[in-house]
């Protein structure tokens, strides 16, 4: 099982997402061919989530949290 059929396989669920630049928390909604992207939550009263759009060669490693 590659990277991307282990993401595949966290589809709906709640991860942390790590990168050199940043950590973001979010429902994983979507994994591509070299993207995955998260539903990261706002803070509250603020709307549903802001999706945020990570290329897979940069992450560093994911979190279920």
């Amino acid at each position: 099982m590659d990277f991307q059929e282990k993401l595949r396989s966290l589809l709906g669920e709640t991860i942390e997402v790590v990168t050199g630049l940043q950590v973001e928390t979010g429902v994983l909604i979507r994994v591509g061919e070299s993207t995955a992207t998260i539903l990261a939550a706002d803070a509250p009263g603020y709307g549903s989530g802001q999706p945020t759009t990570f290329q897979l060669d940069r992450i560093t490693y994911v979190r279920v949290v």
